[in-house]
Parts: C-alpha cells; sequence; structure tokens
C-alpha cells in the first residue's frame, strides 16, 4: 500500500506525490487480537504472518489516499512523466502550469512584459520567456525601454540629458582623435560624431 498526496489548486485537484504508508501497530494488534490464541507470542512466526497479513496503517488526511501499489505505480509513472510547467491531475490527465512565470510578446509591433498567474493558461503563442530571447531581440526591448522611459521625462529633463549625452559623445571624439593621433593614424572625429549625434537627436525630438 501507498500514500497518494494531494492538492487543491483553485477548483483543480492535483496530486504533488507518492509514499510508503506508515503502518499503525497499535490499531494492527488490536485488529488481530481476536484471533490471537494464547500460544502465541509477537516474535512467533504464526503471530507475525498474521500481524503483516492484517497491517493497518496509519490516519491520513483529506490531503492523501491510500492506494493500492499497482495503482501508485501507474500513478507515480504519469508524475515522472509530466515534464516541467505541467501538474497531473486526479483525473489523470495533465494541465499547464506557468504560475509566476514572466514572458515577453509582441502587439502591434510593440514588446510587453506579461506574467502567468493562474493554472491551466498555457503560454500564448508567440510567448517568449526570458532565457530565451536572443541578443537582437533583447537589444530590442532594451531600446524600447529607454524610448518608453525617454517619453516619460519632461521638456526640460529631456534637453539636459541629451546636452549631457552629446557632450559625452564630443568627448569620447576628441579622445578617439588623439590616440589616433599618437599612434600615426587618420581618424575623422566629426564623421565619426554625426551618426551617433542623429541618434541621439532623434531620440529626444
Amino acid at each position: 500500500m501507498k500514500t497518494l498526496y494531494k492538492e487543491k489548486i483553485g477548483d483543480f485537484t492535483i496530486y504533488t506525490h507518492i509514499a510508503d504508508c506508515t503502518p499503525d501497530g497499535e490499531a494492527t494488534r488490536t485488529k488481530i487480537k481476536p484471533f490471537v490464541t494464547p500460544e502465541m507470542t509477537e516474535e512467533s512466526e504464526e503471530y507475525k504472518k498474521l500481524f503483516d497479513e492484517n497491517l493497518e496503517y496509519a490516519k491520513v488526511g483529506p490531503e492523501a489516499d491510500v492506494v493500492e501499489d499497482d495503482v501508485a505505480e501507474e500513478i507515480k509513472e504519469k508524475l515522472d512523466a509530466k515534464g516541467d510547467n505541467r501538474l497531473l491531475l486526479a483525473s489523470g490527465e495533465y494541465i499547464a502550469d506557468y504560475r509566476g512565470i514572466e514572458y515577453w510578446i509582441t502587439n502591434s509591433g510593440k514588446w510587453e512584459k506579461e506574467k502567468i498567474e493562474e493554472v491551466g493558461i498555457e503560454l500564448p503563442l508567440g510567448a517568449i520567456l526570458q532565457e530565451n530571447l536572443s541578443k537582437e531581440q533583447q537589444e530590442e526591448i532594451s531600446v524600447q525601454q529607454e524610448a518608453e522611459r525617454i517619453a516619460g521625462l519632461t521638456p526640460d529633463q529631456k534637453i539636459e540629458e541629451k546636452n549631457n549625452k552629446l557632450h559625452a559623445l564630443a568627448r569620447e571624439a576628441i579622445m578617439k582623435a588623439e590616440e589616433a593621433e599618437l599612434l600615426g593614424e587618420e581618424f575623422d572625429k566629426q564623421a565619426w560624431l554625426n551618426p551617433i549625434k542623429a541618434k541621439i537627436v532623434a531620440l529626444y525630438a
């Protein structure tokens, strides 16, 4: 006999794990007492056989069932085979479990971050988990988030931040030009700066 543990999640009853039943020695001795003869001792083979054949198991609460070994084995196989993000229902069917899972999905060309809160909801078509995002997708999301952050700035904040970035860009161009001069290399700092400057100006437009 095995103890089959279950859990109630919303409207669903799922199986969680299986364990050996715990024998209840006192309950078993009470059960077999009418069949024990004066000649029997607890150490005798006859008593042990009677005891083993009439085992009573410790009571389990509503969170568990006592089942036969063959039933337990069948359910254990299903538990072992369910894989990630799946739960085994008491009906024997699997159900999705992406609770707490965050994913990214595009909606009208815009990346959105969503989170599943309930059992039984599959990942929608096109959903991508954070760890599965490609480098290009991560860059797209980063650019979008930066644009959204800037959009939330006041006009004065935008001007200040834009000027700070342009001055930092100019300092970087000067440094690159000085390095190139020391190395005897050609470097057009204006040509290098202009396309980057245009992107910064467009970002804060």
